[in-house]
């Protein structure tokens, strides 16, 4: 049980990771909507992954920063 517990960086780093992912993909089928052009699934999938890979990266780097307080 203790392997759980010193992987959750990786569950909390998913957990906001994947929404944010998500919240990505809607904007971008939003501002299609928008420009009124519709996208296709390669646009979709690589804003996803984009939005993914740059949140996990984030939240890695603002973990390694040291607390100013």
């Amino acid at each position: 049980m203790i392997w759980f517990w010193e992987l959750s960086w990786l569950w909390k780093m998913l957990g906001v990771a994947l929404p944010v992912s998500a919240v990505c993909v809607a904007a971008a089928a939003l501002i299609g909507k928008a420009a009124k052009i519709r996208p296709g699934k390669k646009v979709f999938l690589l804003v996803g992954i984009l939005a993914f890979v740059i949140s996990i990266l984030v939240i890695f780097f603002l973990a390694q920063t040291p607390a100013l307080l």
